[in-house]
């Protein structure tokens, strides 16, 4: 009976002083961020940047990712709007279509204090796709130990397709971004961050679903790769994170992929239609801490 009560009272220690750590995360495409368009009207900008502001203040993202991002500025600014979150790293892909930088980059930023960023194009390849990755190695807060992998992308648009070859090129380019994708995290597991990977985060437009509305295996790719789609309990119509248009359904783009992080689910928050044509998708991750004494009974 004693042991009982001793075996009991270690438990309660051990649940009741936990000192569990929450990080918020957040990602968003923005749409042509800040404007709305490639060439907005000064007004436009105005708008859109108190908008997205202000959602992003509600929410106080721990981490946040943004896509189709003007540059590194607009985002550092947003970023700054919430206490203690700065821009960490912002891609820098080149212009395809003219002179200069793309108008739709995609960044991260944290409170967490970051170990490595980069951006990087995708790799040449057979189907090499538009844009690419950022990337940081966020160190967790203590007393965990080691980091949290988080990758933002925006994978090949639907654009350009209409005939079978034209959908197929799309589709084979969203998933070599997906292989590339698992080749570079299995390398920062295996050398840079050897015994210290925490849990991996890929989060952003996917411009696919797993409804099976489109002919790539993206979603199958990561899966197989040990990733964990925090939309898999969600019903359809709770998840639809692109509001649609005139000519197209409102779907699901936006994703957040888990890897070592168990099986959490993500929601979407609220955002006026004037802020993004995608609403945001949150979740919370939850990482143990030192036991402390459980309250007298």
């Amino acid at each position: 009976m004693k042991i009982s009560r001793l075996a009991a009272l270690v438990s309660l220690l051990a649940m009741a002083g936990a000192s569990a750590t929450e990080v918020r995360l957040m990602a968003w495409n923005v749409e042509w961020y800040p404007g709305g368009s490639p060439k907005p009207e000064e007004a436009a900008v105005d708008t859109q940047k108190k908008l997205v502001t202000e959602v992003v203040q509600r929410e106080k993202p721990d981490i946040l990712i943004g896509q189709e991002l003007r540059n590194w500025q607009v985002f550092a600014d947003l970023a700054s709007s919430v206490p203690d979150l700065r821009a960490v790293v912002v891609s820098s892909f080149r212009n395809d279509q003219g002179a200069g930088l793309w108008p739709q980059q995609v960044g991260i930023a944290s409170k967490l204090p970051v170990e490595a960023t980069w951006a990087e194009a995708w790799k040449q390849s057979a189907d090499t796709p538009p844009r690419g990755f950022s990337f940081a190695a966020v160190n967790l807060p203590a007393p965990e130990t080691g980091v949290l992998l988080v990758y933002a992308v925006h994978l090949k648009s639907n654009r350009g397709g209409g005939s079978p070859e034209q959908d197929a090129g799309n589709y084979r380019m969203r998933e070599e971004s997906a292989h590339q994708l698992l080749r570079h995290i299995a390398e920062m597991e295996r050398a840079t961050f050897k015994g210290r990977v925490r849990g991996v985060v890929i989060a952003g437009d996917l411009n696919t679903n797993h409804d099976g509305q489109f002919g790539d295996k993206t979603l199958e790719i990561l899966s197989a790769g040990g990733f964990h789609n925090t939309w898999n309990a969600v019903p359809r119509a709770e998840r639809l994170s692109w509001r649609g248009s005139s000519a197209y359904e409102p779907t699901t783009f936006d994703y957040i992929l888990t890897k070592g992080l168990g099986s959490g689910t993500a929601r979407l928050a609220e955002a006026p239609k004037g802020a993004s044509d995608h609403w945001p998708v949150l979740i919370t991750f939850t990482f143990g801490g030192e036991a402390k004494a459980a309250p007298n009974e």
